[in-house]
């Protein structure tokens, strides 16, 4: 499942196919872990069944957003 929530928490968005094709697991396993997720309230499901996709919840982005590091610009004059 790490593969599912490092992807949606970096604000992509998950689809069976390609967690499957990562994780390198079976089509019924990824539908559940998937499931298991949303479940939990982890991930959030968007569309219906051929075109779903899931990204990260609001717990979930709120946490990526106290945890990223802000990105810096280096003036380069100075």
């Amino acid at each position: 499942m790490i593969f599912a929530m490092a992807d949606a928490a970096m604000g992509l968005k998950v689809r069976n196919a390609t967690y499957r094709s990562s994780a390198e697991i079976s089509d019924n396993l990824a539908s559940r872990d998937l499931k298991t997720l949303v479940e939990k309230g982890f991930l959030a499901a968007d569309g219906q069944t051929r075109g779903r996709a899931y990204v990260a919840s609001d717990v979930i982005q709120k946490v990526r957003g106290r945890t990223r590091e802000p990105k810096q610009i280096i003036d380069p004059i100075y």
